[in-house]
């Protein structure tokens, strides 16, 4: 499975239900991914998430940074 497919499946599993939209950018020199979320609301277990999704990634050789917006329904997506 490829780094943005994986990535994508996991993102899926830990935010789906605070989940709007997934942004993917790069590669960008040293990272194999950039990813942007835009959640509802921010889950009180953010690092939590954050930390398994990412030793998961790196465990698989892949480093890929994520970014975390909430949207606040001010602006259009």
């Amino acid at each position: 499975m490829e780094v943005k497919e994986l990535t994508e499946k996991l993102l899926l599993q830990e935010f789906g239900e605070f989940l709007i939209e997934m942004q993917f950018l790069g590669p960008f020199e040293g990272e194999d991914l950039d990813v942007n979320l835009i959640l509802k609301e921010e889950p009180a277990d953010l690092a939590d998430r954050d930390y398994r999704i990412h030793r998961y990634l790196l465990d698989k050789g892949f480093d890929v940074l994520i970014g975390y917006d909430v949207w606040d329904g001010s602006d259009e997506l």
